[in-house]
């Protein structure tokens, strides 16, 4: 592909991401399944500069409005190479455009407006425009973060590191570090995490016989933290209430030594269905799928392990703010209203899974998110609720869960400042002891 059939693939592509709710890797997926006339360098010099596009939306929105024009995916592609790639205007012409597969020409208020972008003052933007989010989520990571919002924001403006969780049924991390050094790919142990390590490359291991034959899973160190902190031992009974693709669960078999029972509830049948291969492959005997609808009529399903599952783990539906450097898409599509429901969603699940959980027994609840309301404000309101449940501070079940390092926070909450993690909430919720 010639740089103006690249471009315009960029433009296609943004357009696309766009207009619907579904994730950018979904779309860039299938363009190019369409089209495999695209070499590998063309597919990954199109998927990055689509991604840096998103990452960037909010710099690149205000300066078009600057200039007079109102955004678009096409604007947005102009402007990434003069602000980003030090493209003069005067080439974007020469360079950019033609042949069968690129975009139509400039028009004159185009090449109006990108020739004002170079004169702008980038340091005039405000807040939300510099760390690239929405005003209205801006306002909130302000009001939560302070002075470190700013730092906050920034932090997605880089790629999320390729992280690997060791399957400790099948292997040492010593074991898979060397097994990787050999391969000559670069990789280093997370700090926290006594499973974790980090690729210090972005390679894709989809298909990577470590992978397949179920030694390791791609799991971020925060996920594994969270995991780790539920203190599953073998011979408990436990219950991941929003499994998804079971990450969580196979994190959580993987220290009960092939001993107890892990129910996998979903009201997403379709988002469990590789548990069972997955578990398969990790050679994880203990978990069992289970589709819930969310609403009283589980009964029959739950009423059995009322008041006798020893960790009840909820990983709720969230934002997914913690993860938006790997779907920067996702901040621009998220609405108010829809952060609203998530919150009343995540109180209604942490009230249908506390009955499960037996005297003594703990509930965790964790998100992918950075957002106050989604985390501390949802576990104060809880224990509000439930004065049976009483909050366990993570510091004094740090060394316990066998991690690394200190943590001296009742939560565990860190944003991607820190250490490369993606952002993720946890708390660990302890039921009193039947009287």
């Amino acid at each position: 592909m010639i740089s103006a059939a690249r471009l315009a693939a960029a433009a296609e592509i943004l357009d696309l991401i766009g207009a619907a709710q579904t994730p950018a890797e979904q779309h860039i997926g299938t363009y190019f399944r369409a089209r495999r006339y695209a070499g590998s360098k063309d597919r990954r010099w199109v998927t990055e500069f689509v991604y840096r596009a998103l990452r960037r939306q909010g710099e690149l929105d205000w300066a078009t409005v600057e200039t007079g024009l109102e955004p678009s995916p096409r604007l947005r592609c102009f402007l990434s190479l003069l602000l980003f790639e030090g493209v003069v205007p005067e080439d974007l012409a020469k360079s950019w455009f033609g042949g069968p597969h690129g975009l139509p020409d400039l028009t004159e208020a185009e090449a109006a407006a990108l020739a004002k972008v170079v004169t702008l003052d980038m340091s005039a933007m405000p807040a939300e425009a510099a760390g690239n989010f929405p005003k209205w989520l801006a306002d909130k990571i302000i009001e939560q973060y302070g002075e470190s919002a700013a730092d906050v924001m920034q932090a997605y403006g880089h790629r999320a590191p390729v992280t690997l969780r060791v399957n400790a049924l099948k292997a040492t991390r010593d074991d898979i570090l060397a097994t990787l050094k050999e391969e000559g790919i670069d990789a280093e142990p997370t700090p926290f995490s006594p499973d974790g390590i980090i690729l210090k490359d972005r390679l894709n291991l989809s298909r990577h016989p470590l992978l397949e034959g179920g030694r390791i899973e791609l799991q971020d160190e925060a996920a594994q933290i969270a995991a780790r902190l539920a203190l599953a031992h073998p011979g408990m009974s436990v219950v991941d209430f929003c499994a998804g693709g079971g990450g969580k669960s196979l994190a959580m078999a993987a220290g009960m030594a092939h001993q107890g029972k892990i129910y996998a509830f979903d009201t997403n049948a379709r988002r469990m269905r590789d548990i069972q291969a997955r578990a398969t492959r990790a050679g994880v005997t203990l978990i069992e799928p289970v589709a819930i609808t969310g609403d009283d009529s589980d009964v029959d399903i739950f009423g059995p392990l009322v008041g006798s599952v020893d960790r009840v783990f909820v990983d709720a539906p969230c934002s997914g703010s913690g993860t938006w450097r790997r779907q920067p898409d996702q901040k621009w599509k998220l609405a108010p209203e829809r952060l609203d429901e998530l919150v009343a969603l995540q109180g209604d699940i942490l009230n249908r899974a506390a009955p499960l959980v037996a005297p003594g027994g703990r509930l965790v609840y964790a998100t992918c998110s950075i957002l106050e309301g989604e985390n501390e404000a949802q576990i104060t309101a809880f224990l509000l609720s439930h004065p049976e449940f009483s909050l366990l501070p993570v510091s004094a079940l740090w060394d316990t869960a066998g991690l690394d390092g200190n943590w001296a926070q009742e939560v565990f909450a860190v944003t991607p400042t820190e250490g490369g993690r993606d952002g993720f909430f946890a708390a660990v919720l302890e039921k009193g002891a039947a009287r």
